[in-house]
């Protein structure tokens, strides 16, 4: 009986290995799966899958209007000629020992975020590094290049927006006038 199970898991995990599906745009991508403020060029990049957008057919993977949400588009021709190149994507510290490029499921060796543009889980970093890469407008569409996008790297901002100072006020005004209230 064993067996038996054990036979009819491993042939259940093996053909519902079906492809992936694509993680949903409202859930946004993790930092850890983006290139961010390559260079110190106040623009982020992410490493977006393993074929062009809708190369073989709409779903494979998502043009960069998928999550323009997030700021997430194709480069402008100026930032498309400064786009990082495939060993940019390594992990700091290059924990894989990645040395040649090759095909990579790992999200603590390479920086990649195909899964949340496509319904792939991995990358090839031989085609990136051979040229063939795209982001549905800069690069090659055909031929089965990686695609790439950009955005603006977000601000932080430590320092408080007027508005939300004028808030903080009125805010404590509201309190003041009731604290005089409960006083009478």
């Amino acid at each position: 009986m064993k067996k038996i199970l054990l036979s009819l898991a491993l042939v259940t995990g093996v053909f519902s290995n079906a492809q992936a599906v694509i993680i949903d745009s409202s859930t946004a991508i993790p930092t850890a799966n983006i290139l961010s403020n390559f260079n110190n060029s106040g623009l982020d990049w992410v490493y977006a899958g393993p074929i062009a957008p809708n190369e073989w057919g709409a779903g494979n993977i998502e043009p960069a209007s998928y999550r323009a949400a997030e700021g997430w588009r194709a480069a402008t021709a100026a930032e498309w000629a400064a786009h990082p190149l495939w060993n940019d994507f390594i992990a700091p510290g290059n924990p894989g020992g990645i040395v040649s490029p090759q095909t990579i499921t790992d999200h603590s060796i390479y920086i990649y975020a195909s899964e949340y543009w496509s319904d792939f889980r991995h990358v090839d970093t031989g085609d990136f590094a051979f040229g063939n890469v795209t982001d549905g407008v800069n690069g090659p569409i055909s031929g089965v290049p990686e695609t790439i996008y950009v955005r603006n790297t977000p601000q932080s901002n430590d320092v408080p927006e007027p508005a939300s100072i004028a808030l903080l006020g009125l805010g404590a005004f509201g309190m003041s006038v009731l604290r005089r209230r409960k006083a009478r």
